[in-house]
């Protein structure tokens, strides 16, 4: 599992180009509206998760992400020219903290690829 808090961990991702592309777009949001300097665990903001495996899920659970019940803001597809997709899923916490889990498709839970928006 990756943790991106910052668009400046964004520069050393090993990630297909529009996946990372996704990601420093994200983290560039939490970065420009909570600031920089924030709590990225006990403050406001959030930040990202890069899921690289199905044991990973389990983890989740410390972080109050049940994948089994997870009810999603929205479910992006990240299409990926040379490589498998991606899906972009916004967990929304409380008001203020979010995180965006993004997960190879052919991993992700299907409660989520059900809610998947791939009209855009």
């Amino acid at each position: 599992m990756i943790k991106i808090a910052h668009e400046k961990e964004t520069k050393s991702i090993r990630l297909p180009q529009e996946v990372a592309g996704i990601i420093k777009e994200i983290a560039t949001i939490i970065d420009t509206e909570y600031g920089e300097n924030r709590d990225v665990d006990g403050g406001d903001g959030g930040y990202i998760l890069v899921i690289e495996s199905k044991d990973e899920f389990d983890k989740l659970k410390d972080i109050y992400i049940d994948m089994e019940n997870v009810i999603a803001e929205y479910v992006d597809l990240i299409k990926v020219t040379d490589g498998e997709d991606y899906s972009n899923s916004l967990i929304i916490l409380n008001n203020d903290f979010a995180i965006s889990l993004i997960i190879p498709v052919v991993i992700t839970p299907k409660r989520l690829l059900d809610e998947m928006n791939i009209n855009d």
